[in-house]
């Protein structure tokens, strides 16, 4: 399989910038009275959670959509500040902190993202992980009508371990200049961007950028 990026379709699910969660109900009338059914693609005790998130806060100035790794504008700039939460419920920010690090951007329907998160998590497993240096991710463009929903249980099952920040409306992925996934932005320890790149990188290339900036 090509490890090119997967771009994000704009006719196969809600539009860029306000995905959104879909959840219908069936009402089903039942003996005693009436039993409201929670229609997610996944069972009834997930989807809630996901619903009851929070859109994440960002603030500062949001960085330009990437194109081309060879001339990225946004190198050099502070990525947008943000506050958010993981699957549950535990606060999560993007913030500058004093070491090297790399964001990635997950989708739970990405062939390609489903592709990277072993790699990168064996990887981590196994020690790969340059000292002095971190991996955090933001879990976004979650669509209950496409495949491998919903995206806790795919990162559960992965035994994903880096941060997870939820991005329930894509306003994160939008300032910080998403255009494909997977899609990685890597920062210095004072928050400013090293390098953008979209694709699967694989362990030996993160590890790579990771210790150049170190």
């Amino acid at each position: 399989m090509s490890d090119k990026p997967t771009h994000y379709d704009a006719d196969a699910g809600p539009s860029r910038g306000t995905w959104i969660i879909l959840l219908g109900v069936v009402a089903v009338l039942a003996i005693g009275g009436v039993i409201a059914i929670a229609m997610s693609g996944s069972s009834a005790d997930e989807s809630p959670a996901l619903a009851d998130i929070e859109p994440a806060v960002v603030s500062g100035r949001a960085l330009a959509i990437f194109t081309d790794s060879s001339n990225d504008e946004a190198v050099g700039k502070e990525i947008p500040f943000v506050e958010g939460v993981d699957f549950d419920g535990n606060a999560q920010v993007l913030e500058p902190t004093g070491q090297p690090m790399g964001i990635v951007f997950l989708a739970h329907w990405c062939p390609h993202c489903q592709n990277e998160v072993p790699v990168i998590q064996n990887w981590i497993d196994d020690g790969g992980l340059p000292e002095g240096t971190e991996i955090r991710s933001v879990a976004t463009a979650i669509d209950a009508t496409r495949a491998n929903y919903p995206p806790d249980n795919w990162l559960d099952f992965e035994g994903w371990t880096p941060p997870v920040l939820v991005d329930i409306t894509g306003q994160v992925a939008d300032a910080y200049g998403l255009s494909a996934f997977p899609y990685w932005v890597f920062v210095d320890g004072e928050g400013r961007v090293v390098q953008r790149a979209t694709g699967e990188l694989g362990a030996d290339e993160v590890a790579r950028i990771l210790t150049s900036i170190g």
